[in-house]
């Protein structure tokens, strides 16, 4: 299949199209309720002085990049939700028309444009976009590495790989998982030089090892001045979260979460035969382009099962884009493979541009019907939450928040001097005073996994009273009335 980079008009009429929906979508109700991790953020990072932000790392929470951005932003127009999420909405943005560019450089055009047209509209995408996080970024850096490392490929020219260096530095000091894509983009490379095209990588090889190196050096550089709490977090396993945060559990969750924005399990199924289809495409077609793209996933998990940390779907949001390319593709293939079953009745590369436009409708539309769900609710409810319980609790009773995911948002973020529970000791203390408890929590499977005592307390004894939802996985905010 033949490629063309260069942007015609109709390229850069599409692509405003694309931008001018793509940022109506993520501006909008982007000023809702944080959620705890942007809470956090916030009260650990982006209030601080830059100084501060630069050279202290409190926990794999900061994105120091995006805490950096986001500091700016605050500074400049005040703080609210939607200037605390603008930098993630920019570049989640930015990155519609830069996939289109990665398509046009490995594929055809419908192929391209169908892939940043399903981006722009896709639900996840959306989600992520308004989430005051780093995973936009990285996900821009990702894109554009790989994009770098094509256009070396196909030119030779070394300023790619200038590029190259500096979108993975940046992409580092955005999440370290960046990292972990750089090596297998080396790993890669080695593939690349023996078993594809030995000679074009044997001619460059200094300046492709000077690349990788410049991206680590750029890394190290940002992050030499909070090596120290660096190095102290990531030797400390955070034995709760990983109990909770398996492989089992988030591949779970991954499966709950593209039902919102793709549908039911057959929908999900489906996708699936069309990924593989896609995959043995690229595979034959272009096995570097297909490596680039589909082991940096597989990788990281691997990686992040050996170090023995948490795994989390949102980790390996970078490989969206990758995703949709290899899933277009994929229908293209059964296209043509239909076109061939047909002696000549459909020319197959009509075939497959039908195919493609069915699939992307079909998308589009699916991810349409689950946008109103994200904007419906806010990631989480916290203040909605807290006024319920102060409206209807009695002044002799107690309101409590159980855990630090409710605790830090209720005392450090709204300002209220509620009780503080971790333990069931400490709760049964508090029930030792007269007046019922006003009990508020999230994320219960930690509670679960950290104080099981407690959380049978919590459900045996204490009566739900109401709840809060939210588009978080498990992040519906629940009240529970303890006599």
């Amino acid at each position: 299949m033949t490629t063309e980079t260069r942007l015609k008009s109709t390229d850069i009429a599409f692509l405003g199209v694309l931008l001018a929906v793509g940022a109506g979508l993520r501006l909008y109700r982007a000023d809702t309720g944080l959620w705890f991790d942007e809470i956090v953020t916030l009260l650990d990072s982006v209030r601080h002085p830059l100084g501060t932000i630069v050279t202290h790392f409190p926990s794999n929470n900061d994105h120091p990049l995006y805490s950096v951005l986001a500091h700016l932003a605050v500074t400049a127009f005040g703080e609210s939700p939607l200037v605390l999420r603008l930098p993630s909405v920019l570049f989640g943005i930015a990155a519609i028309p830069l996939l289109y560019l990665v398509g046009l450089a490995v594929t055809s055009r419908v192929e391209a444009g169908a892939s940043a047209l399903i981006l722009t509209v896709s639900y996840h995408h959306i989600w992520f976009s308004q989430n005051a996080r780093g995973y936009t970024l990285l996900l821009f850096c990702v894109l554009l590495s790989t994009y770098a490392l094509v256009r070396w490929r196909e030119t030779g020219r070394q300023r790619w790989l200038w590029v190259y260096a500096i979108a993975t530095g940046f992409g580092a000091y955005a999440h370290l998982t960046m990292v972990l894509v750089c090596l297998t983009h080396a790993l890669v490379c080695v593939v690349d030089w023996l078993w594809i095209d030995r000679a074009r990588i044997q001619a460059a090889w200094k300046q492709l090892a000077a690349a990788f190196v410049g991206a680590g050096l750029l890394t190290i550089a940002f992050y030499a001045p909070m090596l120290a709490d660096v190095s102290a977090f990531f030797t400390t396993r955070t034995a709760t979260s990983t109990e909770v945060a398996t492989p089992f559990w988030a591949m779970v969750a991954a499966l709950r979460g593209l039902q919102v924005g793709f549908g039911a399990l057959p929908a999900i199924a489906f996708g699936g035969i069309v990924f593989a289809a896609g995959t043995v495409s690229y595979l034959k077609e272009k096995p570097a382009v297909a490596l680039l793209f589909l082991l940096p996933l597989p990788v990281t998990l691997l990686l992040a099962v050996a170090l023995q940390r948490p795994i989390f779907p949102r980790f390996v949001f970078f490989a969206v884009g990758f995703g949709l390319l290899v899933i277009v593709r994929g229908g293209a293939a059964l296209g043509t493979i239909l076109g061939r079953l047909t002696n000549g009745r459909l020319e197959p590369s009509r075939a497959a541009v039908v195919v493609v436009a069915l699939l992307t409708c079909g998308a589009v539309v699916v991810s349409l019907r689950s946008l109103p769900y994200g904007y419906r609710y806010p990631k989480q409810d916290y203040e909605q939450a807290v006024r319920f319980v102060e409206q209807e609790k009695q002044p002799h009773e107690v309101a409590v928040a159980v855990g630090e995911t409710t605790s830090t948002p209720v005392e450090r973020y709204l300002g209220r001097p509620w009780a503080r529970v971790e333990t069931a000791a400490q709760f049964q203390t508090l029930r030792a005073d007269p007046g019922d408890l006003w009990v508020m929590y999230t994320f219960p499977s930690y509670i679960e996994a950290g104080q099981p005592e407690l959380w049978t307390m919590l459900q045996s004894e204490c009566p739900e009273i109401r709840e809060f939802e939210g588009t978080v996985a498990g992040g519906t905010i629940s009240v529970r009335r303890c006599p």
